[in-house]
């Protein structure tokens, strides 16, 4: 698309004063360019302002001007699993193909921390009338190391003793999930949080690995804020997860940028 037809000059203008704003703010301001704007009009030019670095996606439907030098990540976060990882997902798909399911296991924070913990975890979340079942059939096949929802007194005398542990827990319903290769696995946004808010399970992911964590994602990774704190407040943990955002990084968040 040619750059006259961008409005550059009064587009950095118009939204200069702003810290962030919508896509519906964008339509109006092009729609008052060209009275007859079709969408798929609207779309190219959104392309070509993102593509030329001159907006940013800061979350779904909200952008900011781009300053000279900075960059926001683009890349979404998906994950790699192992084959054990997969073969478990291929059992339970064939063996409970009415159920659903998350799978997912702690190794893939590794490239988010400073020191890597020494044992894995392996995360199911099925359905709440599904888990003793799956949990009985991954128990015959890794007698041992199957753990149904463990509080703490389990957790610190068997699960983390050992290299590798599988954890079968209920699913909160309405949830950050996606599919990678045919895995049912949770968004990134579902594993900070869970990462926040689970803090006997897991220990090893906490205080300044926390940090490094959140930074690094927020860094590399496109990050939903309103996911995340939609899924945040499904786990009563919203308030408590924005201050420490706050105060341990520097992340820019909407949320703080509206109060400020």
């Amino acid at each position: 698309m040619e750059k006259d037809n961008l409005y550059l000059f009064e587009l950095k203008n118009f939204f200069s004063y702003r810290k962030y704003f919508r896509k519906s703010d964008l339509r109006n301001f092009y729609q008052n360019k060209n009275k007859v704007l079709e969408e798929k009009t609207f779309r190219r030019i959104l392309y070509a302002l993102e593509k030329d670095n001159i907006i940013i996606w800061k979350d779904t439907g909200i952008y900011i001007l781009s300053k000279e030098g900075t960059t926001h990540p683009e890349k979404k976060f998906v994950p790699t699993f192992t084959s054990e990882i997969r073969s478990i997902s291929d059992s339970i798909r064939k063996t409970f193909p009415y159920t659903k399911y998350l799978i997912w296991e702690t190794r893939i924070l590794y490239d988010f921390m400073l020191h890597q913990p020494g044992r894995n975890l392996k995360i199911l979340e099925t359905e709440e009338e599904a888990v003793e079942s799956i949990f009985n059939f991954l128990e015959n096949q890794f007698t041992g190391k199957v753990f149904l929802d463990p509080g703490q007194e389990i957790l610190e005398k068997y699960v983390f003793r050992a290299a590798e542990s599988l954890i079968v827990s209920p699913m909160i319903r309405r949830l950050p999930r996606q599919q990678v290769n045919g895995i049912p696995c949770p968004k990134l946004e579902k594993i900070l949080v869970d990462v926040f808010a689970d803090k006997n399970k897991f220990y090893m992911f906490q205080g300044q690995e926390l940090v490094n964590i959140y930074k690094t994602a927020f860094q590399n990774y496109k990050i939903s804020e309103r996911t995340l704190f939609w899924y945040a407040e499904r786990r009563k943990v919203h308030k408590k997860l924005e201050a420490f955002i706050r105060q341990n990084t520097d992340i820019q968040l909407i949320k703080q940028e509206e109060t400020n």
